[in-house]
């Protein structure tokens, strides 16, 4: 049974009242949602799968599912928002990298099929949303399952690619909190990573310390793709990346080791050793001496830093030709990490400070 375009009210002004039309998908989720707030001057429908997309004046999400044909709308109310939107801003995604159950395929490449044929339908411009890491790939075992999500967003890149639409492509490396405030929609594998340095789990760490730790703050991702929307430029890749100006990966390790003093958790800095010798010398005896689950989390993050850490290579960025274009610039990463670290801790219970309160 479908639901109608009018299931959920209208947040603030009626249809169209501020002129072009967006059709948003994932505006729940991390970048979607940073997005919902950034985007000036145009009305924003958001496509909502479980969770209503509330914000500003303009904004109104309609009940709908990337997976299902005509994106889950009756048709007389595909055909509606079709007529509607003047562009679509393509934000949703599964980004668990472990994801074995083919969820990745089914909304990373074909959902991305459904909504590029309905904006093919509204002959409308497309703004896809990809990953830096979409030429990841590994050697061997480790990071096999992880880099899947690479291989997804990558087909997703060939679907538009050859849609013969106009369409933009962003490709944003690590996203994490608000530059200023650390606010995030949800705390994915990086934070990850620092519970486990945290918690002590993690005293090894198999990468060369000079590996560079690529991450960006929503609040620039979210500006970077509104620039380029209210520009309406419809041809174009951008890199959303820290570039030559990313962590070392012994300085972001080092900066959370502090910031555990900061709250309390104090914990020696992990050690690091060449991922050869870690493989056979270490890792028999250190894994198998875990506790099941712990060993299942150190697992993962090994996975996840195999197939997303910048080996040495700087990513290129299109950050400094969006600021001529007047987007923002970026921060610097050091300030971005800790305010992200410390709405984290707040967040999840990890300070007393819980001021800022849970994050579902």
């Amino acid at each position: 049974m479908h639901r109608q375009l009018s299931a959920f009210p209208v947040t603030g002004t009626t249809a169209s009242a501020l002129g072009r039309t967006v059709l948003l998908t994932g505006g729940a989720g991390v970048v979607g949602h940073a997005l919902v707030s950034r985007l000036y001057g145009v009305d924003v429908v958001c496509l909502a799968h479980r969770t209503v997309v509330a914000g500003r004046a303009g904004v109104r999400s309609v009940y709908g599912d990337l997976r299902e044909p005509r994106l889950g709308l009756s048709a007389a109310d595909y055909t509606a928002l079709v007529r509607r939107v003047d562009a679509v801003i393509h934000s949703a995604a599964v980004t668990d990298f472990n994801r074995t159950d083919g969820s990745l395929e089914a909304t990373n490449v074909e959902g991305t099929k459904r909504i590029l044929d309905f904006a093919s339908a509204a002959g409308v411009p497309f703004y896809h949303i990809s990953t830096a890491y979409v030429h990841a790939t590994v050697d061997g075992e480790r990071g096999r399952t992880a880099v899947g999500y690479a291989a997804s967003k990558r087909a997703g890149e060939e679907l538009v690619r050859a849609s013969g639409l106009p369409h933009v492509i962003f490709r944003p490396s690590v996203v994490v909190g608000d530059s200023r405030t650390g606010e995030v929609r949800s705390f994915q594998g990086l934070y990850r990573a620092v519970g486990a340095v945290l918690d002590g789990v993690a005293p090894l760490i198999p990468f060369d310390r000079s590996w560079l730790l690529d991450f960006v703050p929503v609040d620039v991702v979210a500006d970077a793709v509104a620039t380029v929307v209210e520009q309406e430029l419809t041809s174009g890749e951008f890199w959303i990346t820290a570039g030559t100006r990313a962590l070392r990966l012994d300085h972001a390790v080092e900066l959370c080791v502090g910031f555990g003093a900061e709250i309390g958790r104090v914990v020696d800095v992990p050690r690091f050793v060449a991922p050869e010798v870690f493989d056979r010398l270490i890792a028999p005896v250190f894994l198998d001496a875990l506790p099941v689950k712990t060993r299942s989390t150190v697992l993962r993050l090994l996975d996840f830093f195999a197939a997303y850490l910048s080996a040495g290579t700087a990513f290129p960025s299109s950050l400094e030709d969006l600021v001529r274009m007047g987007g923002r610039a970026l921060p610097d990463p050091r300030a971005t990490l800790l305010s992200s670290l410390r709405y984290w801790a707040r967040a999840t219970g990890r300070t007393a400070d819980k001021s800022v309160g849970e994050v579902a």
